[in-house]
């Protein structure tokens, strides 16, 4: 494991914001989002042999996978790895991080472990992990202190009774406990889609996104994931519309060859 720095940078930032891919990839759109909108430096990059270049299915769930590279914009070859960004704000410095999932379990802690001490090295006290259920409404949240989920309950935020954050951010969050670093897991509610279930919800990372920024007062504008969700949202109706066309067409069949067996 190695990482990529830029050496010309010194951050000491009191909080972190992490995401990865997940259930409908919610954590990581909001991620991609950050990067996008508040132009954020790229401060250093992690690579690891336990990160594929491709999932043969969720890759929250260790399933079979491949090495390989990612191929960017302008067909560049990148590898795959978790990148550090550095938001300067007037009144503190943020690091946003875009994570990835290790193919098993070993490498998923290692993986943990490392980014973990450069939080620390950053000089990170707080930092947020940003994920999906399916179970509760609205947006819920876990953490590592009683203390934090009460200052949550402030900006509406209930307690989850989900029992489980499985890969990358859950792990970032429990153990950067372990070295200092308090955690608040953010949880959108989205629902399952079992054809793929990384399908991406930005109905869910809008929402999550709206109460990241009042969270920490990022001030991101959130109208082209709004517009993403309607035009999901319309996908989605279109499709039940033709799923009730099937099944009325199947039923109509259905009744013409019961008909047809009485004559």
């Amino acid at each position: 494991m190695h990482h990529r720095t830029d050496d010309n940078e010194r951050s000491k930032a009191q909080i972190a914001i992490v995401g990865a891919s997940g259930l409908r990839s919610v954590g990581k759109i909001v991620i991609k989002e950050l990067i996008a909108r508040l132009k954020p430096q790229l401060l250093l990059e992690l690579y690891s042999y336990g990160l594929p270049g491709v999932y043969y299915g969720p890759s929250y769930l260790a399933p079979p996978s491949a090495a390989g590279v990612e191929i960017g914009k302008g067909g560049i070859v990148e590898l795959p790895g978790v990148r550090f960004y550095l938001l300067k704000k007037r009144d503190r410095d943020i690091i946003i991080v875009d994570g990835y999932q290790a193919y098993n379990p070993p490498n998923q802690y290692l993986l943990a472990d490392k980014v973990t001490d450069l939080l620390r090295d950053f000089h990170v006290k707080r930092l947020f992990s940003l994920g999906a259920q399916v179970i509760e409404e609205g947006i819920r949240c876990c953490a590592t202190d009683p203390r934090l989920l009460t200052e949550m309950q402030a900006y509406g935020i209930k307690r989850t009774n989900v029992d489980r954050f499985i890969g990358f951010s859950g792990l970032v969050t429990a153990m950067g406990h372990n070295k200092g670093i308090e955690g608040v897991c953010l949880f959108a509610c989205t629902s399952q889609n079992a054809a793929d279930p990384e399908y991406p919800d930005y109905t869910a990372a809008s929402e999550l996104l709206v109460k990241l920024n009042e969270i920490l007062q990022l001030e991101v504008d959130t109208s082209i994931l709004e517009a993403k969700s309607r035009v999901e949202s319309k996908l989605r109706e279109e499709a039940m519309r033709e799923e009730e066309k099937r099944a009325m067409r199947e039923k109509r069949e259905r009744e013409q060859e019961e008909t047809r067996g009485y004559i």
